[in-house]
């Protein structure tokens, strides 16, 4: 008893001694196998014979399980795992495969199998040789031997620990108490986990630590920023050894070891040279980055320290500090004694602002997760909402052109319409990029009207109610918009001119998400907004055989301007801005219609419309924004709307009698980055 410790390690056998003698134990002439090969339905109770209880294929154990006299070992050999059950007078566990359970207590030695996994909470006497996983939340009371492919962790006590592969430390798996000695070979490797909020955990020993030039691996650490007080690694009795290499994880952040506490492995972390903007992937993300630098500023080389520290200034040193003293204009003549001491003014020290969680974080990460963190916290989306709220009411000045286009022929009801029509629209910008492409899906209505004020003139009003879903990736968004607008259209013989304007206001909210490496922040925000469109549209009307075609030019001016908004939530919250955005575009079509005239005056008319669009000016919305809490003004630029793209429109028109016709209409744009289709179904009645 009186032994030191590492000679009572060394009088254990070896991994491979142990998996030698349990070998040679099923091989013995005098061991009696008991295979178990279905459910008992009873406890199994043996003799006093050397008997290996073998449990596989669809075997279970129930109640007591008593290896009676002799030499006894239970072996455990199912694939799904288990519990292990009450056991008696066995010398040796050995779990070949499957993830297995111990709450209980066992009197002898365990063997976990490369296959096989163990957490115990409860009680294991003997030693645990370990070539899989062993989790031991419990109390082993002998030494634990963690093979060179193997994984310990868990906060439970053990007698003495020896690692040649891997072991896992964190504040959620906590870290185990070692009575006597813990030794780490060159091999082995310490995962060494910190939670920003939870801390860290301390692998405490009673006896010898040996670090062994083994690796101590620092992951990546969830939550807020680690700050750079220093974390106990191990306590120990005695510290022996250094670790020879430090596999570190975090992009921004050096890890240190520090022996220079007696007893104690000690880890600080500190700010190294690695600028944000090298995990950036994109224009937007360095951007965002460069502006919050300044909040984790990158390490700077220590200056050099003189050897010489004064004690107390001088007037001539006090006249070097930030904060002189001031000198009198003229000195006073007083002998040396009657001379002042001079004061120096001490500022006072001012409580450092608590950091910025996000950014903090952000500190936290390697290059992978960084990389998307940088574009969550950017809030990119916001950029592209002017780009989007234009698309979703595009549609109203479709239904103004579709209201116009419709010639029918004079009759009674000739001097006005009236007209309805359903809009459902949908599209999404940047369509190769799949989930992180904003998507808008619109559904509303539109009220029209229009009347003869001359031969050749006619002039109307519309109203439209709209809502916008936006979606993409961790960002919803919510547009209810009112639309008032008024058209005039004047035919003048085979030519149309038609001209219209419309005028939107836009009640907007959105929903972001920002979630990674265990930091999550919901924020929202809410803002106002008004859009104006205004179109004019030139057309020349042929008649060829049965065909009505009309070849058009038409060109467009639209604009969206939104206010300045904060999000509100926790430390992702940004503030935006207010943006405007507008743009020309300029379309040059050909429009086709073949009436079909039935009995009873009904006319059935199918149309189709072919155009292309070219857009002129600025085709990114720009995006003036900061973090709420700390942080300078960065720009984020929108998705580039197509310069070109074709347009597209598909009608069937039934008018049922002189005064009342049923239309259905589809328009679609289609470029090589975006894409919006909208479906209208429209009455109209004549007076």
């Amino acid at each position: 008893m009186a032994q030191p410790v590492a000679e009572q390690i060394r009088t254990f056998e070896t991994t491979a001694q142990a998996q030698a003698r349990l070998k040679a134990f099923a091989a013995a002439p005098d061991t009696s196998v008991e295979p178990v090969i279905k459910a008992q339905e009873a406890p199994l109770l043996l003799g006093d014979s050397n008997d290996l209880v073998t449990v596989s294929k669809l075997g279970e154990l129930f109640g007591l399980t008593d290896g009676g006299g002799g030499t006894n070992v239970l072996q455990l050999d199912i694939a799904k795992g288990g519990v292990i059950g009450q056991t008696s007078n066995f010398k040796d566990l050995y779990l070949k495969q499957g993830e297995w359970s111990n709450d209980g207590a066992f009197n002898g030695a365990s063997l976990v199998g490369s296959k096989a996994r163990l957490t115990n909470t409860g009680q294991i006497a003997g030693a645990v040789h370990v070539l899989g996983i062993f989790d031991n939340q419990g109390t082993v009371g002998g030494p634990v031997f963690v093979g060179k492919n193997a994984t310990f962790s868990g906060n439970g006590t053990v007698d003495a620990l020896d690692v040649t592969g891997l072991m896992k430390v964190g504040p959620d798996i906590g870290a185990p108490s070692v009575t006597n000695d813990l030794k780490f070979s060159k091999s082995a490797t310490l995962v060494y986990g910190i939670d920003a909020e939870k801390g860290s955990a301390t692998i405490k020993v009673g006896g010898t630590a040996t670090l062994g030039n083994a690796t101590l691996k620092i992951p990546t650490v969830p939550g807020e920023y680690v700050d750079t007080k220093r974390r106990i690694v191990i306590d120990a009795g005695k510290v022996v050894g250094k670790f020879e290499k430090i596999e570190n994880e975090l992009l921004f952040l050096t890890a240190t070891p520090d022996y220079t506490v007696e007893k104690q492995v000690g880890l600080v972390f500190e700010r190294n040279g690695v600028p944000l903007g090298d995990a950036a992937n994109s224009s937007n993300g360095r951007n965002f980055v460069d502006t919050v630098e300044q909040l984790y500023p990158l390490k700077k080389p220590e200056p050099e320290l003189s050897n010489t520290l004064a004690v107390t200034p001088s007037p001539a040193a006090g006249s070097q500090t930030d904060n002189p003293a001031p000198r009198p204009t003229q000195p006073t003549k007083t002998s040396a004694s009657a001379q002042p001491k001079p004061i120096t003014k001490v500022p006072a020290i001012k409580p450092a602002p608590k950091p910025n969680a996000a950014i903090s974080a952000l500190l936290g990460t390697n290059k992978a997760i960084a990389a998307d963190a940088i574009d969550q916290l950017g809030g990119y989306d916001t950029a592209d909402l002017g780009s989007a709220t234009l698309t979703s009411v595009a549609p109203v000045s479709s239904g103004m052109l579709s209201a116009m286009n419709r010639n029918y022929p004079a009759g009674k009801y000739a001097n006005g319409q009236v007209w309805v029509q359903a809009i459902g629209n949908n599209g999404s910008l940047a369509k190769e990029w799949g989930d992180f492409a904003l998507k808008h899906s619109t559904k509303g209505l539109m009220l029209g009207t229009d009347w003869a004020v001359s031969s050749n003139w006619r002039l109307g009003v519309i109203g439209s109610k709209t809502q916008t879903r936006l979606d993409s990736y961790q960002f919803d968004g919510a547009l209810d918009s009112w639309l008032v607008g008024a058209y005039a259209l004047r035919q003048d013989g085979p030519v149309a001119l038609r001209l219209g304007a419309v005028y939107g206001s836009h009640d907007g909210s959105t929903k972001r998400h920002v979630a990674f490496n265990g930091f999550r922040d919901h924020l929202k925000g809410h803002y106002d907004a008004t859009t104006q469109q205004v179109f004019g549209q030139v057309g020349y009307h042929l008649d060829v055989g049965q065909f009505d075609i009309e070849p058009y030019v038409q060109v467009g001016y639209q604009r969206y301007q939104r206010d300045a908004y904060a999000e509100k939530g926790g430390d992702a919250a940004l503030q935006y801005n207010g943006q405007t955005q507008e743009h020309y575009n300029s379309d040059l079509g050909l429009r086709l219609a073949r009436p079909f005239v039935f009995d009873q005056g009904i006319r059935l008319t199918p149309r189709l419309d072919i155009a292309w669009r070219h857009l002129y000016g600025d085709t990114r919305g720009n995006s003036h924004q900061h973090l709420a809490n700390g942080g300078n003004t960065y720009i984020i630029q929108g998705v580039e709307l197509d310069r070109d793209s074709l347009l597209l429109q598909a009608g069937l028109d039934l008018a049922v009698s002189p005064r009342h016709t049923l239309g259905l209409n589809y328009s679609g744009e289609t470029g090589q980055d975006n894409r919006n289709g909208a479906l209208m179904g429209q009455w109209k009645m004549m007076f």
